[in-house]
């Protein structure tokens, strides 16, 4: 399942490294999912695996062959809680969620209760394409920017995956225009700052 999120934008497109910072920003992305509630980060007593040298914690996490952790501890491990009222779950629902970053972007395993696990690799890559008529910089009508790219694998009984599946598609929107937003916003005040500091030095 791939869920696609353009992050173009009419002035100055995002630096993809600024964009793969945000997604580095744990705190920030738990937050952009609407369900959430609260996050903590497990102790390394609690996780001790999480915190070995990058080969170990990749063999412990049984991580896919060609994910390179970056940072230390190469994988980080939340506990959170989301209010999700369905027909399954009680309203509070706690998971456990690993979190690799990896230089294009952000790689999560959720583990949640009845057995369900999934899987996100979040990439932020170049996006260049012509005649859409959205204008951007570029020339002749080629539309240049970012875009963010959510590939999601889900492991559950046949039972509960149209429910997981759709909570999936109810939710990518909302999580990726949060995203975004932030990544315009804080672009427009990197453009305001250098326009100050123009303004400054002609005068």
């Amino acid at each position: 399942m791939r869920k696609n999120w353009p992050t173009r934008r009419r002035s100055r497109r995002t630096p993809p490294a600024a964009a793969v910072a945000l997604l580095h920003d744990h705190d920030f992305f738990l937050r952009c999912d609407p369900h959430h509630v609260s996050h903590r980060a497990l102790p390394r007593e609690q996780v001790p695996d999480a915190y070995a040298d990058g080969a170990a914690a990749k063999r412990a996490y049984q991580l896919p062959a060609g994910l390179e952790p970056l940072g230390a501890p190469p994988v980080k491990v939340y506990e959170v809680v989301d209010h999700v009222p369905n027909p399954v779950w009680s309203s509070s629902v706690v998971s456990k969620e690993e979190f690799v970053d990896f230089a294009d972007g952000l790689w999560v395993r959720i583990r949640s209760p009845l057995a369900i696990v999934m899987e996100t690799r979040w990439t932020i890559r170049e996006r260049s394409s012509r005649g859409e008529g959205e204008g951007g910089e570029g020339e002749e009508g080629e539309e240049v920017g970012l875009e963010l790219v959510e590939d999601v694998d889900i492991s559950c009984s046949k039972l509960l995956m149209a429910i997981v599946r759709a909570q999936v598609d109810n939710n990518w929107k909302g999580i990726h225009a949060k995203i975004v937003g932030r990544l315009v916003e804080d672009a427009k005040k990197g453009e305001g700052a250098e326009a100050d500091g123009a303004a400054a030095t002609e005068g």
